[in-house]
């Protein structure tokens, strides 16, 4: 069978894409642009085209699209003239993940790593998983996949537009519940039931106890039948030492301990899986020292939660220095409906520097601005700076001081920044 995957750059569809090809289909795609990315698929064999065409669909049985198709353009004539098409997520569930063991791990916040920290453990228990995380391993070669010829088949869950409604887990872990994707769920009690729907196509729950959200989706789930639920609570350092700082961690290696209790793996293999569990990129991850000597960590953080987290894990590492956070606001409505949330955990770090906000998807919104987040947090703390990424690179290499430990936040193009002030551009 054919596969065309369009818009294969995205980082869960080149996974699936590298997966489906090891499985045995024909597997080609093309994107809007090239990337470090597309250049490792076509190293590995995939062909890809920059730009889109119809003419791409020739003897072409499926294609798997972006999901953007979405709100981007449903008159796309590479996908209105697809004669099969489906989210990449679709062929996922429909191809990939049939006649398997499915482990589904969700979650507003945590779901990559905790995906990650699980595929290690599984790994490490000679489980031979098959694996689609949203974001490279480090110590997979910087992969975001793994092929195996065991049942199991792991992957990462996304609520936004409900998507994960297509899995039907044996294991689903919800790691946390939370306001977030407001262009698709109009309120808190629409990504609850989001949630518990998910939970509800599972065999086996594994959520967390401690979390506010999580505990909304368990009062909507009770007397459900058939559905066995496992509430689990965040390691302590004393039962794990983990690489990575951040009780965050923690929480996330506390759903891993009970999923992987749940198919039996003896805690001895489980605490040695985790604790090898070496990062992921751009999550809380360390990019190098800048010439001026401040050492910089990168991350994909986007949520006023994520952002209030990865500062956290910062001051364990430099309880008394300064800690800069280059902050990139990701979709005007989110920003927007989160404001006071973002000015509040922004203001746990020393100093902020606000960019513009990075949007793709959103038509007739242009309000709130990164300015104006800057201008709430308040100076002398926190500071715009607008245009070009270089501007903000600049403006670090002239204010920042050796001992300053620089987090660089967003899940758009900031990680440019950490690029420019390490000089790998």
């Amino acid at each position: 069978m054919k596969v065309h995957f369009m818009g294969i750059g995205g980082s869960g569809q080149s996974a699936v894409a590298q997966i489906a090809k090891a499985y045995g289909y024909e597997v080609s795609g093309c994107d809007l642009e090239s990337s470090r990315i597309t250049a490792q698929l076509q190293k590995d064999g995939i062909p890809v085209t920059i730009g889109h065409d119809p003419s791409h669909l020739k003897n072409i049985d499926i294609l798997a699209h972006t999901p953007a198709v979405f709100y981007q353009s449903l008159n796309h004539p590479e996908y209105t003239k697809a004669k099969n098409a489906m989210t990449w997520e679709e062929f996922m569930a429909k191809f990939l993940i049939k006649g398997k063991k499915l482990i589904a791990v969700s979650g507003t916040h945590g779901k990559g790593t905790t995906t990650a920290l699980m595929a290690k453990v599984l790994e490490t228990a000679g489980m031979d998983p098959t694996v689609e995380v949203g974001a490279n391993l480090l110590d997979w070669d910087r992969k975001n996949y793994r092929v195996g010829n065991s049942k199991y088949f792991l992957c990462e869950a996304d609520e936004f537009r409900e998507k994960f409604l297509l899995y039907k887990p044996y294991i689903a872990v919800i790691t946390s519940v939370e306001m977030d994707h407001p262009e698709f769920f109009k309120d808190f009690n629409a990504v609850v039931s989001a949630f518990v729907k998910f939970a509800k196509n599972s065999k086996i729950l594994v959520i967390n106890s401690e979390n506010p959200g999580c505990q909304a989706v368990l009062k909507e789930l009770k007397g459900v039948k058939g559905l066995k639920i496992i509430k689990f609570k965040s390691l302590t350092k004393a039962q794990v030492k983990l690489q990575l700082p951040g009780k965050h961690l923690l929480e996330d290696a506390g759903a891993v301990w009970a999923a992987a209790s749940a198919l039996g793996i003896k805690q001895p293999l489980i605490k040695k899986g985790l604790e090898a569990f070496s990062g992921l990129e751009r999550r809380f991850e360390f990019r190098g020292t800048a010439s001026f000597g401040a050492k910089i960590y990168d991350d994909y953080a986007h949520h006023p939660t994520a952002v209030m987290l990865n500062i956290k894990a910062a001051r364990e590492i430099k309880p008394k220095k300064n800690i800069w956070v280059i902050f990139q606001p990701h979709m005007y409505l989110r920003l927007q409906k989160l404001f006071n949330e973002f000015v509040k955990a922004l203001k746990l770090a020393d100093k902020v520097i606000v960019t513009d906000v990075f949007t793709r998807r959103e038509q007739n919104i242009n309000k709130p601005t990164g300015k104006e987040l800057a201008l709430a947090i308040g100076g002398p703390k926190a500071t715009y700076v607008g245009g070009e990424l270089t501007n903000v690179a600049n403006f670090v290499n002239r204010n920042a001081k050796k001992d300053d430990l620089i987090l660089v936040l967003g899940a758009g193009d900031i990680y440019k920044v950490s690029d420019l002030l390490l000089k790998k551009v």
